[in-house]
């Protein structure tokens, strides 16, 4: 009776079962994953999405991974956030993360099937579900032998709708896989790359000039943009703090907003050395903490070898004034232990040597870009 009652109540809730299960390594998530958990969600009152990491078919593949897909991208921790950030606006689906390592050597010491122990955890954490699904043939059994009150359910196993699999993702570079990853996993793994130096040597226009060809988001220089604003070379060495938390939270938008790799001008390092060399201040400790926990995937240090040009601001017109301010910048570079790739040559040496850097970066020499996204925001 009570289970007619149930049934009558989904059927008016327009859903065909109560709660549903779906698992998977998503090694990596991709868009695949993403459309048949949508379409598990809309049939389903409640849907259990269960990222099964650590087992020993993933362990298998990260133990001696070699592929071009980058293998940080490939963490738990990183799976995992992604997927909470795409389901979170989906009220009927719930994400757990189960670390399937203990259950594993328990039923190997014992001569089990590794999905024995796992599948008494999962039924522990989501009780006894309605229906399992899977785009696996193979996984059929196993779910009749392991969830046999549970229907299964084979979503797209010829994968006519999203004709791609994690494994073949592994295979592909950076940017060819990106195109295949639901936007929340892009933000969590697009690159960052940093151009540094001294005052007047390009770097501001070289940095629009590669986001606009690579159709991707940039920063400008928060303290530059401020000294504009008031008319002034520098406006107070109290306002120098607040160019660096600017700077970082313009940086941390525009990865987000980025198509691969987001261009970033200037740094906290860069706002400290104008604060010594304009306000007379020895040191900005906020700076060096900011600069230390940047983890740039790329730093070009641009040298002052293009002729120097007047703004009304700028303050080094000598020669051997730029070439002191790049020695210092790089001294501060190195205590942090920062790997600099330097552009030493004129206006189209410099972009010519980014653009080749970055494409490598990304992967993108002999990349196959047929309907490449285009979603970033240039700022």
């Amino acid at each position: 009776m009570q289970n007619r009652l149930e049934d009558q109540q989904r059927s008016l809730n327009g859903c065909e079962y109560g709660t549903g299960f779906f698992g998977g390594k998503f090694l990596p998530f991709h868009r695949g994953h993403l459309d048949c958990i949508l379409r598990c969600a809309s049939e389903c009152e409640k849907i259990y999405v269960v990222l099964m990491h650590n087992g020993p078919e993933e362990r298998d593949i990260l133990a001696d991974y070699r592929g071009p897909f980058p293998k940080e991208h490939l963490s738990a921790h990183v799976r995992e956030l992604a997927l909470r950030a795409e389901l979170a606006p989906f009220g009927n689906i719930e994400v757990i993360s189960y670390d399937c390592l203990e259950a594993d050597e328990r039923a190997m010491r014992e001569g089990k099937h590794p999905w024995f122990y796992e599948c008494k955890d999962l039924v522990r954490l989501m009780g006894h579900f309605d229906v399992a699904y899977s785009s696996e043939p193979k996984y059929s059994r196993y779910f009749a032998e392991f969830y046999p009150w549970a229907r299964a359910e084979l979503l797209d196993e010829r994968r006519s709708r999203n004709p791609i699999s994690a494994t073949e993702i592994r295979s592909m570079p950076f940017c060819e896989a990106y195109r295949h990853l639901p936007r929340e996993y892009q933000k969590l793994v697009n690159k960052k790359v940093l151009f540094t130096g001294p005052e007047s040597c390009g770097k501001s226009t070289l940095v629009r000039k590669l986001a606009a060809v690579l159709n991707t988001s940039y920063t400008e220089e928060m303290g530059k943009l401020a000294c504009e604003r008031f008319g002034v070379s520098s406006p107070g060495a109290e306002m120098y703090p607040r160019f660096v938390h600017e700077q970082a939270m313009a940086d941390t938008r525009a990865v987000a907003e980025a198509n691969m790799v987001a261009l970033c001008d200037t740094d906290a390092i860069v706002t400290e050395l104008y604060l010594r060399m304009l306000e007379g201040v020895d040191a900005m400790p906020l700076a060096r903490q900011v600069a230390a926990q940047n983890n740039w995937d790329l730093v070009f240090f641009v040298e002052p070898t293009v002729p120097w040009v007047e703004d009304g601001l700028r303050v080094c017109a000598q020669q051997e004034a730029r070439e002191e301010q790049s020695r210092m910048l790089k001294e501060a570079y190195g205590a942090l232990g920062y790997r600099l790739v330097t552009l030493d040559g004129d206006y189209r040496e410099n972009y010519e040597r980014a653009l080749s850097e970055i494409e490598a970066l990304i992967g993108k020499q002999g990349c196959n870009l047929e309907g490449e996204t285009t979603n970033a925001n240039v700022q």
